[in-house]
């Protein structure tokens, strides 16, 4: 006998017993006596046959797949955090599907329908919708009609309302670090640049610098605070708006709504000769690290992220006593950036 044509009818056969035993010997939830159990497992294991994924999936009426929406998966927090989640998803037998809306509201949509379809056993989301500060009325009833089949996690992200599961890095506290870490440095004038006002993401971060240089008691100029966007592009971009809107004064250090921002500002600072900024990102990525100078950066705790996300989805259907929002401490990674840099 062939292993590819091994099926479970011809286990059963050459045990003995019918296919049914079989199936409660693979199930391991049924009584069969020791004897049986035994010769049908010497047979599993001498021809190495594996259960069809598909038939045990309609049997068991669970698929052990796990739907993963993000918005960019170049975007290297993105693609971070679902490595860490896919590598801690596998040591629990799940297997992730990936989709990428590339920022469309209308792929998230598609891929709600499609992950549905495909009956998957829960969902995790990250960006797009979870991230507007105001929530469209259509995009929440998608994403309602969604939990009524399965659990939903929102990874950095939440919609009031919405009765579903979420785990976040503190912002706010990230911040505070950074604040604190450019404050001990001698820095009294500091400035943020990047984001889109109106992403949770960017207003939570926003917020939490006005409250700090209060605190403070340091300078708050419209014109430090840019949003400009999230790419290396609006990097630059914040830099020449911030040299043609304040020539007079200007800050002596500046903070990124993310690495990618914060790059960007290097850049386009070392393309300008300007050598008075001293640089802090956020999301601690392999390109801060690998940036010259290295750039300090805020971390999430990628590892904790993912895993506490696939968790919240597993023990989602015996989760009475589990937290369903999550919130997680950030550090910071000093490097040399957060010096007065010599470009």
């Amino acid at each position: 006998m062939k292993q590819k044509s091994i099926t479970i009818y011809d286990i059963a056969k050459e045990a003995g017993v019918s296919s049914a035993t079989v199936s409660r010997v693979i199930a391991g939830n049924y009584p069969v006596s020791e004897k049986t159990r035994k010769k049908v497992l010497d047979l599993i294991d001498k021809y190495d046959y594996h259960p069809n994924a598909v038939a045990r999936s309609l049997t068991k009426k669970e698929t052990k797949m796990i739907g993963f929406v993000l918005p960019d998966i170049t975007n290297p927090f993105f693609s971070q955090v679902f490595i860490e989640a896919e590598k801690y998803a596998l040591t629990k037998g799940y297997t992730l599907i990936l989709c990428n809306s590339m920022n469309s509201s209308e792929m998230e949509s598609k891929y709600l329908r499609i992950l549905s379809e495909r009956q998957v056993e829960g969902m995790i989301f990250m960006g797009g919708r979870i991230n507007k500060t105001f929530t469209d009325v259509v995009e929440v009833n998608e994403l309602l009609h969604v939990l009524d089949k399965m659990p939903v996690v929102m990874i950095n992200g939440k919609i009031d309302g919405l009765d579903c599961y979420s785990v976040r890095t503190d912002e706010a506290r990230g911040i505070e670090l950074v604040i604190d870490h450019l404050v001990s440095l001698g820095h009294e004038k500091i400035g943020l640049i990047g984001g889109v006002k109106g992403v949770t993401t960017t207003d939570i971060k926003v917020e939490a610098y006005k409250n700090l240089l209060s605190k403070y008691r340091l300078t708050f100029r419209d014109s430090w605070q840019i949003y400009s966007g999230f790419d290396v592009q609006t990097g630059k971009e914040a830099i020449n708006q911030l040299m043609e809107s304040d020539k007079e004064e200007l800050p002596t250090a500046l903070i990124g709504i993310n690495d990618l921002v914060i790059i960007g500002a290097l850049k386009a600072c070392r393309q300008k000769r300007i050598k008075q900024f001293s640089f802090v990102g956020f999301d601690n990525t392999d390109l801060a690290k690998n940036s010259s100078p290295e750039i300090t950066s805020v971390s999430h705790p990628y590892s904790e992220l993912g895993k506490k996300a696939i968790d919240l989805l597993i023990n989602a259907s015996k989760a009475n006593s589990q937290r369903k929002d999550i919130l997680i401490a950030p550090y910071l990674e000093v490097r040399e950036s957060s010096g007065l840099t010599k470009l």
